[in-house]
């Protein structure tokens, strides 16, 4: 499943969920990431971050109070923070550890260049949890997507339609009764609140109707 914040794209299809930030309106900052998430060949553990060259998309300052995440960049220069100090990594550095409770932040190490200064090409990063979130995260997926007027094809057909609602129908409640939520205020940026807001507000609408 693909994730993309952008501020150009408003589509949503089966294997993606696109969520439209327009950044500043008067200096047209690119907010630009594409989220790769965890699949069944990677046991739900691995997730790819891309930046593409001018996205000036930062994560936000936060922390992990039950698990340690271990980032590695793949490809170009990632900005890292590390608790209050700013350090900048490339693929030789191997991979990098984030203590639970440790607060940090990340961005393209050329955020701040001024036009023409920029790295070339993308920023790819990985990153993985110890202990993962195993079979919970993809009902944490699904609980997004039910958030976001995404519906996954169960079975081809007319009687798709049905199987899924259905599988929604089950899932929605058993995800509540386990703890989990489309959204969470600690990892909600700022940015995003109007974001969550609608879609908060599209569900709601539905239940009504």
């Amino acid at each position: 499943m693909t994730f993309t914040l952008t501020d150009t794209t408003s589509h949503i299809s089966t294997d993606s969920v696109a969520l439209s930030y327009n950044g500043d309106a008067d200096n047209q900052i690119s907010q630009d990431v594409t989220m790769l998430y965890p699949t069944a060949e990677t046991g739900y553990r691995v997730t790819r971050a891309i930046a593409p060259q001018g996205s000036k998309f930062q994560v936000g300052a936060h922390w992990h109070e039950e698990y340690d995440e271990y980032m590695r960049v793949i490809q170009g220069r990632l900005k890292l923070r590390l608790g209050d100090k700013w350090e900048v990594y490339t693929p030789e550095d191997g991979e990098i550890l984030i203590a639970r409770g440790v607060v940090h932040d990340l961005c393209r190490a050329d955020k701040d260049a001024r036009p023409g200064e920029e790295d070339e090409g993308d920023m790819i990063i990985e990153e993985r949890s110890d202990p993962f979130f195993g079979w919970k995260l993809p009902l944490q997926q699904l609980l997004v997507l039910m958030y976001s007027d995404t519906y996954i094809e169960t079975i081809p057909g007319p009687a798709g339609w049905y199987a899924t609602h259905g599988l929604y129908a089950l899932l929605k409640p058993l995800a509540r009764l386990l703890g989990l939520k489309p959204f969470y205020d600690e990892y909600t940026p700022s940015r995003l609140a109007v974001v969550r807001m609608e879609m908060e507000e599209g569900v709601a609408k539905k239940k009504k109707t």
